[in-house]
């Protein structure tokens, strides 16, 4: 098991990986002296597959367990309406501040029992254990907690640091590999912001993975290079999270490489495009625009946009077959969408100050900047190439 600390001003705490976790919980939980009620959200997806094992490992530990599984297994539950009734089981409950939320799940599940949590008594523990490698290499590290609004993604939210992160490899078995390779794009963004060698290891090794998955083969090798990669991206986002834990001094908006045009492309298809898939094409569109300001060069362009590709994941909004795959109206294909709808929604982005957009723009493979004064203009530019 692999140990590592995320250390704020909201609290410190430990982000452990490794295999098999999830009996380990109730030791886990015990030793950091919570109190004696114990409440999981999850979904019914997930639930299926962990949580008698969650719920077993606390009970065996003296925990008070009670449980509430969200209607839906996707974005929909960031609602009002959902963070409502999710209250309401927490007050029937009978939670207390020193009551624990365990959320069980993906960055979803994540995201609301986050803020839920955040916001009941003014705020009561809570423990992270994701089961998507998007929610361990991202969403479960950093504090950041949201629900949606028709308006747009994670509108309101908290910044609510965990108690404890439990990222169990295993469970990342059974995720399809549509989900894995949604989820390859943070990690792709956690190499090209700050780990050139973590980019060379998806260069060499992720098609072959994919590969093996896809056969149906998901041996040592597999697990060892899953255990690695989340790793590495956790340890970035931890040292990032540490130096800036709000957004205050710029450094934490890194981490939102390709977001800003992903955002706006999630916003625009309605949420159905999956977020790895709006993330990969938002980094594709990010390059374009650092490599017309002369900041990024051809060949680092191209050598994004090709592991990009070999993942499996979308590089364009022109490509054939992603549009009605992805989610996507169908007059975005072949180039169809309207530069004006996503420029639309990207200046409802959260990183906009003094009514200016700021793009995270790379350098090069492992290094980006922060970059604002760039014109409508130059971004329907960009977006009109797809």
């Amino acid at each position: 098991m692999k140990r590592i600390y995320v250390r704020t001003h909201g609290g410190n705490y430990p982000v452990l990986i490794g295999r098999n976790l999830l009996k380990s919980i109730g030791p886990l939980a015990r030793q950091l002296r919570l109190g004696p009620k114990c409440f999981i959200v999850s979904d019914k997806k997930i639930a299926a597959r962990y949580l008698s094992t969650v719920r077993r490992s606390l009970k065996k530990c003296g925990f008070d367990v009670s449980s509430y599984l969200l209607p839906y297994s996707d974005e929909r539950n960031k609602s009002e309406r959902v963070l409502s009734r999710l209250w309401r089981e927490m007050a029937e409950a009978s939670l207390e501040r020193t009551s624990t939320v365990v959320a069980l799940g993906g960055g979803v599940v994540g995201d609301l029992a986050g803020f839920a949590a955040s916001t009941y008594m003014r705020g009561i523990p809570l423990v992270h254990v994701p089961t998507t490698l998007l929610a361990q290499v991202d969403s479960a590290i950093g504090g950041k907690t949201a629900i949606d609004l028709p308006s747009g993604k994670n509108t309101v939210g908290s910044f609510y640091q965990p108690k404890l992160v439990v990222s169990d490899i295993e469970t990342l078995k059974t995720l399809g590999v549509s989900d894995l390779r949604n989820s390859f794009a943070e990690i792709i963004k956690c190499g090209m912001i700050r780990d050139a060698r973590l980019f060379e290891l998806l260069e060499r090794d992720g098609a072959s993975f994919f590969d093996a998955v896809k056969r149906g083969r998901f041996g040592k090798t597999e697990t060892a290079f899953l255990e690695t990669i989340v790793r590495r991206s956790a340890k970035i986002k931890a040292g990032i999270v540490h130096r800036d834990e709000r957004e205050t001094k710029g450094e934490r908006m890194i981490l939102n490489y390709g977001h800003t045009f992903g955002h706006a492309i999630e916003a625009a298809s309605k949420f159905r495009m999956a977020h790895g898939s709006a993330v990969a094409i938002g980094m594709v569109l990010a390059a374009r625009l650092a490599c017309r300001r002369g900041l990024l060069s051809i060949e680092a362009q191209n050598r994004q946009r090709a592991l990009i590709r070999q993942i499996g994941l979308p590089s364009s909004l022109r490509s054939e077959d992603y549009p009605l795959k992805l989610g996507l109206p169908v007059q975005w294909k072949k180039g169809g969408h309207s530069s004006g709808e996503l420029l639309s929604f990207m200046k409802r982005d959260k990183k906009i100050r003094d009514g200016k957009m700021r793009f995270v723009l790379p350098r090069t493979i492992g290094r980006v900047e922060i970059c604002s004064g760039i014109s409508d203009r130059e971004i329907k530019s960009v977006l009109s190439e797809g």
